[in-house]
């Protein structure tokens, strides 16, 4: 029986393939023996594992805690702003994760009951405030070339003027 040269190829390429799928069942089995002996580890020491954990979570919990306590008072003094009376405040832990919102008083003060009552009724922006903000709209305008310097000198110095 002759073989061609074709031939000879591909039965070396199926000797190859045989003896690799061999050596991938070898590994196979040396990969769970390996499990089984890790298994038999981990069952042997999981009180331990368990322990560890269970005091690691706690650590943390109490760090949490203390952490939160810290900031409680600094939560306190903001909230007893002045500014901050009577609105709604959303505070988010976790990033988000977690959050806990505080509701104001139904009636809140900011919409008045009658066109006489404007005068009294407290502002929502300050007027500083706003026009910082203005000023930064201005800024980001400009920035991105959505108008010019001599806009933008104009609009800056109306801002300014009020």
């Amino acid at each position: 029986m002759k073989l061609k040269k074709t031939d000879k190829e591909g039965l070396f390429k199926n000797i190859f393939i045989g003896y690799f799928i061999l050596l991938l069942h070898v590994l196979l089995l040396a990969g769970i023996g390996l499990f089984v002996v890790f298994m038999k580890g981990v069952f042997t020491y999981l009180p331990w594992i368990m322990g560890g954990t269970a005091f690691l979570v706690l650590v943390i919990a109490w760090l949490f805690y203390r952490r939160m306590k810290k900031s409680s008072s600094q939560l306190r003094d903001i909230l007893s702003n002045a500014q901050m009376q009577d609105r709604n405040i959303e505070v988010s832990l976790l990033g988000g994760l977690a959050a806990f919102k505080i509701n104001a008083k139904e009636n809140t003060g900011l919409l008045p009951d009658s066109p006489g009552d404007r005068k009294n009724t407290p502002l929502i922006e300050a007027e500083a405030d706003r026009t910082e903000r203005r000023m930064h709209q201005l800024d980001d305008l400009y920035e991105k070339d959505l108008i010019t310097k001599e806009e933008f000198e104009k609009a800056r110095q109306t801002i300014i003027q009020g």
